[in-house]
């Protein structure tokens, strides 16, 4: 018999408070621990440093100068933290940058519980395999 996997460590960077509060709501549901929410880069670099998550579900429109991609980039560079993108923009432009991240996934808004829960499993299985290299 295997043992379920251990809930995942997640962040949630969302500026829209309704949004994230259903994704932590859905997260939760899927027996994940959710380490904080932030709406700007500034939050989500604090949440991070302070939080430690594993991944980090990630909006591309945020408050601030800079959108989710440029804060997915720095939360790679700066405390290797990847990403799964939520978000309705998924046009070529957009989609070329978020390429560049080193994404987990990208699910297009709007989505259901199921797209939630297999996009972190295959997050999971990504997560396990660059840390057995």
């Amino acid at each position: 018999m295997t043992l379920p996997a251990p809930p995942l460590k997640v962040m949630i960077v969302e500026d829209d408070a309704l949004v994230a509060l259903g994704v932590r709501l859905t997260i939760s549901e899927l027996g994940h621990d959710v380490v904080g929410i932030a709406a700007s880069e500034l939050e989500a670099l604090a949440v991070a440093q302070a939080e430690k998550p594993q991944l980090t579900l990630m909006d591309i429109r945020l408050r601030g100068a800079n959108d989710g991609v440029q804060v997915a980039q720095r939360l790679w560079q700066e405390l290797r933290v990847r990403c799964i993108f939520l978000s309705a923009y998924a046009d070529e432009q957009t989609m070329e940058r978020v390429a560049q991240t080193r994404p987990l996934g990208f699910v297009q808004k709007p989505y259901s519980a199921q797209q939630l829960k297999t996009a972190l499993e295959q997050a999971r299985v990504r997560l396990a395999e660059t840390e057995g290299r």
